[in-house]
């Protein structure tokens, strides 16, 4: 994996690689890839993937995937190792991963900050940024509580606290009512930031899953004062803890002003929002991580809405079925999906963000028309 003419190369991993790949590839990079999916469009971006046969949202075992890494990495010069989600729960993953190449972005440390409830409760309230109340013991009246894993992403892990029993590894925090935004940003070393633009995300609730992560639109305008609000937020909290490369920030608007919910400093769901050609965030997260901001970002030329099809019942894919060109993560037919599973992810672009996500819940509800209902 090393001679003359081969571009510079970078180990990824998350729960699904695919945006990361096809970011990499923009960048002028070969990304060599590792997720649970190993879906069409990672191997046709990837320089190479393997596929870990997890259990979304459980996160990777550490052995199997430093095994997959050193086989994917063989002689190669590897740049370093950025991830995406699947280790908020499990830093010691990351410190085995940084024994052997450089960590380009978010490392054990600061996961161990920015996962902890207290911790991270702790820098908000020293960086003068409203955040929801949290308890580990059972609050006293479970109205208006919720129930979340330490570590937890995606939204698959939060319950209302009366419909979650206590149980090791969780915690309570307070809800707070109101419409949910998120602001796409880089990070330096030095404690900068810039902001890429915000996007307005909904929920695609399930029976078990009432806060599962559906989609997200952008980027918007975002409501003033509240961007202002949420802009100094991150501004603030990054001087207190430097938040290096991409990162995402998601508040809830309240009537009293934005409320800051969580920071995952990674590549997330939203990395097709704002993801280009002429300015892949591969590019701009690699230059944050040496210090280096961009002087100026042009966003993509449409409104994007994008998020996940989840399967309500078993679903089969026969064989010969053919992807509309507006999927991502596309399974290689024949494939099985039981109930509750991701399909695939629908993307969709229109003039407001409300045509845009019109569109994206036509294309939802064709692709999973579309699958056959079957027995999985």
């Amino acid at each position: 994996m090393s001679g003359a003419g081969v571009r510079p190369t970078i180990l990824v991993a998350a729960f699904s690689a695919r945006q990361m790949a096809e970011s990499a590839r923009r960048a002028g990079l070969d990304a060599l890839a590792v997720d649970f999916f190993g879906d069409l469009d990672l191997h046709d971006t990837a320089r190479a993937a393997r596929t870990l046969r997890g259990h979304y949202p459980d996160g990777f075992s550490a052995d199997e995937l430093m095994a997959a890494l050193d086989e994917l990495a063989g002689s190669a010069t590897i740049l370093g190792f950025a991830h995406g989600a699947g280790f908020e729960d499990r830093p010691e993953l990351l410190d085995r991963i940084a024994a052997r190449w450089p960590i380009l972005g978010a490392d054990a440390a600061m996961l161990r900050v920015l996962k902890d409830p207290e911790r991270f409760a702790a820098l908000c309230a020293a960086a003068g940024v409203d955040h929801p109340a949290i308890r580990r013991d059972a609050p006293p009246d479970s109205a208006g509580w919720l129930s979340k894993a330490v570590g937890g992403a995606g939204g698959s892990h939060v319950r209302h606290v009366a419909d979650a029993p206590p149980e090791p590894g969780r915690y309570h925090q307070r809800l707070v009512p109101g419409p949910r935004w998120s602001a796409a940003f880089l990070g330096t070393p030095a404690g900068e930031t810039r902001i890429l633009g915000f996007t307005r995300q909904w929920c695609d609730p399930s029976p078990e899953e009432p806060f599962r992560y559906g989609g997200a639109v952008g980027p918007l305008v975002s409501p003033e004062p509240a961007g202002a609000l949420m802009r100094a937020a991150i501004a603030r909290f990054a001087r207190t803890l430097p938040l290096v490369g991409l990162g995402s920030a998601d508040f809830v608007l309240a009537e009293d002003g934005p409320v800051l919910l969580e920071i995952n400093q990674r590549f997330g769901a939203t990395v097709d929002v704002f993801d280009t050609e002429a300015a892949p965030l591969m590019a701009l997260h690699l230059a944050a991580c040496r210090g280096e901001l961009p002087a100026f970002w042009t966003p993509p030329g449409a409104i994007r809405a994008c998020g996940l099809a989840w399967a309500a019942e078993p679903v089969s894919l026969p064989p010969g079925f053919r992807w509309p060109d507006w999927t991502s993560d596309r399974s290689r037919p024949p494939a099985a999906f039981p109930a509750g599973a991701p399909l695939c992810t629908v993307r969709a672009e229109g003039d407001t963000a409300d045509a845009a996500e019109a569109l994206f819940r036509d294309r939802t509800r064709s692709i999973l028309h579309s699958a056959s209902r079957r027995a999985a």
